[in-house]
């Protein structure tokens, strides 16, 4: 009994010993299976790095499994579809969401990496050369950076004989002036109101007015005056008072125009010296010398035409008494016109001359005492003794002079 139950038990142990090493081999068979179908991978998601064994065959299971998502503009290598091999590296570039602001639009971008510059040939914005970007072109985005374009315009300012073109992002013409440091004067005039919004391609032009006031002087010339003097000889001058010249002072305010004289006003006008007149005084005694040698004066001279008459030519009674009731004398006694008064006395050069010639001396003295009938105007009638006197003289153009 006891024998044959150690005889079981002993052939189940062998039994059940080779079952054992019998399914020791086939789980080492299977373990080495499985272990062949398995991967070891290296998954790096944005520097995040982890190793994962996996039995995955393409990235993109691999993915699911962990649910790892990819967003707009991330990248991954290798491809989703890539087979999963035995040290597979998987590597997933996160992009950043980046915003780009230019003429009057935005875009937001999705980047893994790059400039400003590629971030905004990417965005397909054109740059200008003024144009204003609110980061360096050369600097490496980050996530959520806002790129900013801004467009300048050109605008020139014109002022104190500089030309200047400024490239603005906009302002009023008072903000371009002082952008330019070009300061303003309440006399100086702009081309268009401070207050206007410039646009592309204005020109804004300062011109600076300044006044000056001019204070010159002029000579004022004295006049001459000549007056008479009644005690002087005719023909004789006395200096009374030396003239002196005045003075005038005249202000007048002259205006430019970026040092340009544009304009003179005449403000005031001052006699500051008065002129002295120069005073002449000239003689109104006329003189002139008789055939005798004496000084006589006379008051004016008279162009006439002399004839002569004796005692007994007609309408004389032959007592050759005047039509001033004297008796006729010779070389002394005329006839004149009545514009010239009766005792009136004259002298007639030409008498002087015509008796000298004769061998006759006489004063040439003649006093108006007598009229005629046809003695008029500018005729005179001389008396003389005899009719061959009167003959010879004839008629004869003679200068009186009237004395006084």
């Amino acid at each position: 009994m006891n024998s044959h139950k150690w005889g079981f038990w002993s052939k189940f142990t062998i039994v059940l010993l080779i079952v054992l090493v019998i399914a020791g081999v086939a789980m080492t068979k299977l373990t080495q299976y499985v272990q062949g179908l398995s991967k070891q991978v290296v998954l790096d998601d944005d520097g995040y790095r982890v190793e994962i064994k996996t039995f995955d065959s393409s990235v993109g299971q691999l993915l699911d499994r962990y649910e790892i998502t990819l967003g707009p503009g991330d990248e991954i290598t290798p491809s989703l579809e890539e087979a999963l091999q035995d040290d597979t590296e998987i590597k997933i570039t996160r992009a950043m969401e980046v915003s780009v602001a230019a003429d009057g639009h935005k875009q937001v971008l999705h980047v893994t990496d790059g400039t400003v510059r590629g971030v905004l040939e990417k965005a397909n914005v054109r740059l200008r050369e003024h144009d204003i970007i609110s980061y360096p072109l050369n600097q490496q985005v980050k996530p959520f950076d806002r790129i900013e374009v801004t467009r300048t315009m050109p605008v020139s300012v014109a002022a104190d004989g500089h030309e200047e073109v400024l490239h603005v992002v906009g302002g009023t013409v008072q903000d371009i002036l002082a952008e330019a440091n070009v300061s303003l004067r309440e006399q100086d005039i702009i081309n268009c109101p401070l207050s206007r919004q410039v646009k592309p391609n204005d020109s804004i032009k300062v011109t600076r007015i300044d006044e000056e006031m001019e204070t010159e002087t002029e000579a004022i010339p004295y006049k001459v005056v000549t007056r008479n003097n009644n005690s002087m000889n005719d023909g004789t001058t006395k200096l009374v008072q030396e003239g002196q010249q005045g003075e005038l002072e005249r202000k007048t305010l002259v205006t430019y125009h970026d040092g340009v004289e544009i304009n003179r006003e005449l403000v005031s006008e001052k006699v500051t010296v008065k002129p002295q007149n120069r005073i002449i005084e000239k003689g109104t005694i006329k003189r002139i010398t008789t055939g005798r040698g004496d000084s006589v004066r006379y008051t004016k001279t008279r162009k006439m035409t002399a004839t002569a008459y004796t005692a007994n030519d007609t309408g004389m009674d032959g007592k050759g008494i005047t039509a001033s009731g004297r008796k006729v004398k010779p070389f002394y006694t005329i006839a004149a016109p009545p514009d010239i008064p009766l005792g009136t006395k004259v002298y007639i050069p030409e008498l002087v001359e015509y008796w000298a010639k004769r061998g006759v001396s006489i004063s040439g003295i003649f006093r108006v005492e007598d009229r005629g009938g046809a003695i008029k105007g500018n005729k005179i009638d001389i008396y003389m003794e005899d009719k061959s006197m009167t003959s010879s003289w004839g008629r004869r153009k003679v200068t009186i002079y009237i004395l006084k």
